[in-house]
């Protein structure tokens, strides 16, 4: 299983939503615009598929494929999440 950070700009509202609610199928939302995904191949090229549908020249999407390794030195603080032995708050470390 692949691991992937997908992160986008999309410059018109309507575009923005329809593809905020693709991604909302694929992985968790970690940001407004910052999606953490784990899925095969198939799965990624079926959501490029369906984003670069909806997509235009103005808009973007950065799709990167994180090793496990690195996937497992991610450490995530704020409130959605568990980690209390710092006290700064809201920020990732990937």
């Amino acid at each position: 299983m692949d691991k992937w950070l997908v992160i986008y700009d999309i410059r018109d509202i309507k575009r923005l939503r329809k593809v905020a609610k693709i991604m909302l199928d694929y992985g968790i939302r970690v940001q407004k615009s910052v999606f953490e995904i784990e899925c095969n191949k198939d799965i990624i090229y079926k959501l490029k598929k369906a984003i670069h549908d909806i997509i235009n020249e103005k808009d973007f999407v950065v799709y990167f494929n994180i090793c496990e390794k690195d996937w497992q030195k991610k450490l995530k603080y704020g409130i959605l999440y568990q980690e209390t032995e710092v006290e700064e708050k809201s920020f990732y470390i990937l």
